[in-house]
C-alpha cells in the first residue's frame, strides 16, 4: 500500500502520475474494483464537516493531492518526495493505455468531441459514454448507470461531475458494479483534453491559486470569495500538521475527530 499524509482527519497520498497509472493497472489486473479521488482544498476542506464525504475518502483506493496547498502540508510534514497529481494528467497517462475506458459526466457534445479527440490521438479504446442529468445524485437511476458500465465492459470509469459529487457517485456505483472496474472523478479534464479550459501550469498554479485563474465566467465572484475562506483553512491545517510533529505524531497517523 502507498504511504500517506494526513491534512486534518483526511489522508492523501504520497503518489506521481506514473504511480497512480500502476495502481490503476495492478487493481484491473487482480480482478479488483475501487474509486480514486483526485483531492484538493474544496474536497479536503468538506470532509473535515461532512462525515458521509469523509467515509467516500477514507474508503478510496487513492486521494491524490491535486492542489497545491495540499503539496505545502505535505512538505510541512517533511515529505519530501510529495508532489502534486493533477487529474488532467493522470486522465492522459491512463488514456495511453489498452484499458477500455467509458467517460461519464458533463454533456453529449462535450463527450462526443472528447471521444472524436482521444481515439486520434491515443489510440483509446472508448467502451462507451454517458451524459447524465444536471440533477441531484438522488434523482439518478443508480442501476440504470450501474448496467450501462457494465454492458460496455470498460473497465475504467471517468467521473467529470466535479468533486465532490463525482466522488460520491463513484462510491454509489461501485457496489453495482462488477470486479476489474476502477472509477476515478477528474473534474474538468473532460475540457482540458479537448482544449476548452487550459490547466493554469505556470505562477498562478505555484502560489496555489490555478484553479481561480481558470474560471472565466460569473462565478468568480463567489470562487474568489471560496479561496479567501479557506485560506484560513490551510493556516488552521498547517498549524495542526506544525503542533502534530512537535508531538511526535507521525504523518499517516489516524486523527480521531
Amino acid at each position: 500500500m502507498l504511504d500517506f499524509y494526513r491534512v486534518g482527519r483526511v489522508p492523501i497520498h504520497l503518489v506521481s502520475v506514473n504511480s497512480v497509472r500502476d495502481t490503476v493497472v495492478n487493481t484491473l489486473s487482480e480482478d479488483r474494483k475501487g474509486y480514486i479521488c483526485i483531492s484538493n482544498m474544496r474536497t479536503v476542506a468538506l470532509a473535515q464537516k461532512d462525515d458521509a464525504y469523509f467515509r467516500v475518502m477514507e474508503h478510496s483506493l487513492l486521494n491524490t493531492p491535486d492542489g497545491t496547498p495540499l503539496v505545502w502540508c505535505g512538505k510541512l510534514w517533511g515529505l519530501r518526495q510529495v508532489e502534486r497529481v493533477a487529474g488532467p494528467d493522470v486522465f492522459v497517462s491512463l488514456l495511453k493505455t489498452s484499458l477500455s475506458q467509458f467517460f461519464l459526466g458533463d454533456t453529449e457534445e462535450v463527450l462526443s468531441r472528447l471521444t472524436e479527440r482521444v481515439q486520434q490521438e491515443y489510440g483509446t479504446k472508448v467502451a462507451g459514454m454517458f451524459s447524465p442529468p444536471f440533477a441531484p445524485i438522488e434523482t439518478y437511476d443508480l442501476q440504470e448507470i450501474a448496467d450501462r458500465i457494465r454492458l460496455s465492459g470498460a473497465q475504467l470509469v471517468w467521473l467529470s461531475l466535479r468533486a465532490p459529487k463525482q466522488d460520491i457517485l463513484a462510491s454509489l456505483l461501485l457496489p453495482l458494479l462488477p470486479d476489474g472496474v476502477v472509477c476515478i472523478g477528474v473534474g474538468a479534464a473532460f475540457r482540458v483534453e479537448i482544449g476548452d479550459l487550459k490547466m493554469e501550469r505556470g505562477v498562478w498554479q505555484r502560489i496555489g491559486l490555478g484553479g481561480l485563474r481558470m474560471i472565466r465566467n460569473s462565478s468568480f465572484r463567489k470562487e474568489f470569495k471560496w479561496y479567501v475562506s479557506h485560506t484560513f483553512i490551510l493556516i488552521k491545517f498547517m498549524g495542526q500538521i506544525l503542533f502534530r510533529r512537535l508531538t511526535g505524531v507521525k504523518h499517516n497517523h489516524g486523527i480521531q475527530r
